[in-house]
């Protein structure tokens, strides 16, 4: 009589099954090498696609701008990108901003009810 329990015959080895080359690290970012090297200059696949969406930080918010100057080199850009967080870093730059949304804001500085910043403790 034949044996009822399951086997395990059927399914085909892991150490039987043919793997495809490892072609380098690189492959993976820039897909397949030619004989000058890899096909696409960049990783163009992973990059946002500027005006695509919301934006969820501020190198987006940067991207998106520079995305609409038109005619900027690369080297441009990559300066022009370096200007702007260096101006967003400058702690006096970021009050310049906080103080003017404050003045602009629901309640402005003359109206009779200031804004609500939290409950004195």
């Amino acid at each position: 009589m034949a044996d009822p329990r399951p086997q395990h015959r059927t399914m085909q080895s892991l150490l039987n099954t043919p793997t495809p080359p490892f072609n380098g690290a690189a492959a993976s970012l820039y897909g397949p090498r030619g004989p000058r090297g890899p096909t696409q200059a960049a990783n163009t696949g992973r990059q946002r696609k500027p005006l695509s969406g919301a934006p969820e930080s501020i190198q987006h918010h940067i991207d998106d701008c520079l995305a609409l100057v038109a005619d900027l080199s690369t080297k441009q850009k990559t300066a022009l990108r370096a200007e702007i967080s260096k101006m967003l870093n400058d702690i006096t730059f970021l009050r310049m901003l906080t103080d003017e949304a404050r003045a602009r804001g629901p309640w402005s500085a003359e109206a009779v009810h200031p804004t609500d910043e939290g409950r004195v403790l």
